[in-house]
């Protein structure tokens, strides 16, 4: 690595694109392994390429430059300079590389817009997969399960960790294979399986074993200190810290630093070391002065280079002014300070457009694709419930049909009472499916159509059953909007409530009411029945249903029981 910058200095005028190419594929490890040192280099990158307007090396130098600039910690300026390299990628149609850059970006984006993380992400796979690119898609794969790590979708994890350890065996990719198994080393250790947890890290440790760096067996150190914290085993967590940072190499990696001292700092405490914890805390606060001492003093440099510069400038301009003593030559001068302001002006103003056209097109294009999504969707299920009305519908009335034919002819009193049974039993199952043909049908349906095929169930259930009074109202007076699942929902959970009232509390009069809330409405089914204890009573399965589906329609499910009857109560929020 230290030869490697060395030759890059050494190289004087000579900006040519095997150069520059050369500079651009030094392995991740080396990259990594002198973040400082990195950031100077592939800044020089970009200015070379640019000099020989060589596009493909600018945008594969942006792109290296964003990476180390991110581990730097400069996390606004790294999004900038990524979103360049992004733009450069799509400009010269390189679907691997933008793929990448997605896939890099995404990943970095994490813990300040984990949303936007998987959005960008997923365009990155997107590519990649349509194209097979195996080696890309499998760190990809790798930091998309890190992702769904953050969301604390664990099983979503697991499949992407080994989704990507599969592929990238597969590739050969043995600089990438342990980073995948320590991610799955810290998966089991979230689970509390610390045995295949350590397993896992002693497989990763036989790969860093045969790297040239040191980068990758001292971040194998921390993540068995990780581990050893997370068992709750403070000592070997201790132990491995501390070796972490006594590592050739580790001095390179000011981060990793930090987090050494800090867990060492948090692992004494707990021992109640404070001595330790103190001194721990104390090389801490010192190595955090000492970036913060070297950032402060690179930008005084920085003002002293520049205040030299405007000072010999404007020695320049007045022995100028002393030799140019005719006044057109002064209006010259000016005019060209005045054509200038407004170039850096105009130039200014382009790239702030330009930035701001990118953002605009990357969000039309989520849009877009969201949209696509949902009316693919929504096509689907007017397929799907087209298909159940022509076919599985067709069927059923033909079922109720040919039995009505066969009990008009039936003689014998147990079969005629079987044959209107099923009768009986086909009817209704033909009225469920059209109560769910009619919910999937309403995409962006509203609670008053709700009000209505309740209506419809109230008039039909009053005059089949006699002492039956069963009452619909509503209070709400705002349009409410409703999907077509939270309004299949909400359907099912009145239809399952009247129904026990009916057959097991034995009520008479039933009410369905919706009281508008602040914050959107409530749902309550009441009756006069017999009630049960709610203490001792045996939940089944129409109640947990009712809970279920009032959950996955967005609301809270309540439930009230005694003597004199049972109230049962969904209260719906609505954005």
């Amino acid at each position: 690595m230290i030869l490697f910058f060395l030759a890059h200095f050494q190289v004087s005028g000579n900006s040519d694109k095997a150069q520059i190419d050369a500079i651009n594929k030094q392995p991740r490890s080396d990259i990594i392994s002198n973040i400082q040192e990195s950031i100077k280099i592939f800044e020089k990158n970009v200015e070379d390429a640019r000099s020989i307007n060589y596009k493909y090396g600018e945008a594969a130098s942006l792109f290296n430059l964003g990476v180390v600039t991110y581990l730097n910690g400069k996390y606004e300026e790294s999004t900038e300079i990524f979103l360049k390299a992004i733009n450069l990628f799509e400009e010269l149609k390189l679907d691997k590389e933008l793929a990448l850059a997605y896939g890099e970006f995404g990943y970095q984006i994490k813990r300040r817009n984990l949303k936007k993380a998987m959005e960008y992400m997923g365009m990155g796979i997107s590519i990649a997969e349509k194209h097979n690119y195996k080696f890309e898609l499998s760190s990809m794969y790798n930091n998309f399960g890190v992702l769904h790590e953050l969301n604390n979708n664990l099983d979503s994890t697991a499949f992407y960790y080994r989704k990507a350890l599969k592929l990238k065996k597969e590739v050969g990719d043995f600089e990438g294979i342990p980073y995948t198994l320590n991610d799955l080393s810290g998966l089991e250790a979230m689970r509390g399986n610390f045995n295949e947890a350590f397993n896992l890290l002693r497989q990763s440790d036989e790969y860093r074993q045969k790297e040239k760096t040191d980068y990758g067996r001292v971040d194998n150190l921390v993540r068995w200190g990780d581990t050893y914290f997370q068992q709750g085993n403070i000592d070997s967590a201790i132990a491995k810290y501390s070796r972490a940072i006594n590592s050739p190499g580790a001095g390179e990696q000011n981060y990793l630093l930090r987090y050494c001292l800090e867990q060492l700092a948090a692992g004494y405490e707990l021992k109640k070391d404070f001595r330790n914890a103190f001194l721990n805390q104390r090389k801490l606060s010192a190595l955090k002065d000492s970036v913060l001492n070297f950032e402060t003093n690179a930008k005084i440099a920085e003002l002293e280079i520049r205040f030299d510069t405007e000072k010999k400038d404007h020695q320049i301009s007045n022995s100028n002014l002393e030799l140019q003593k005719k006044s057109n030559q002064l209006l010259i001068l000016l005019g060209f300070v005045v054509t200038l302001m407004f170039i850096t002006f105009g130039n200014y103003l382009y790239q702030k457009q330009k930035r701001e056209r990118i953002k605009r097109e990357l969000e039309l294009k989520n849009q877009l694709n969201r949209s696509e999504l949902e009316k693919k969707a929504s096509e689907e299920k007017l397929r799907i419930a087209r298909e159940l009305h022509d076919n599985i519908g067709s069927h059923l009335t033909f079922i109720i049909s040919s039995l009505d034919n066969v009990t008009y002819g039936a003689k014998e009193d147990k079969v005629l009472e079987k044959l209107t049974g099923l009768c009986s039993f086909s009817r209704e199952t033909l009225n469920e499916l059209r109560n769910t043909i009619w919910a999937m049908k309403e995409e962006d349906s509203s609670l008053q159509q709700l009000l209505l095929k309740l209506s419809d169930l109230k008039h039909r259930l009053n005059n089949q059953i006699d002492n039956l009074n069963l009452q619909v109202t509503s209070d709400v007076s705002r349009s409410v909007s409703l999907t077509s699942a939270q309004l299949l929902n909400l359907y099912r959970i009145v239809q399952e409530a009247v129904q026990n009232s009916i057959k097991y509390a034995q009520a008479e009069n039933i009410s369905v009411t919706f009281q508008e809330k602040e914050a959107g409405f409530q749902m309550q089914i009441k009756d006069d029945g017999k009630g049960f204890d709610l203490q001792n009573a045996e939940p089944g399965n129409g109640l947990k249903n009712m809970e279920s589906r009032c959950k996955e329609a967005g609301g809270k499910f309540e439930i009230e029981s005694d003597g004199g009857g049972t109230t049962i109560i969904c209260l719906m929020t609505i954005k």
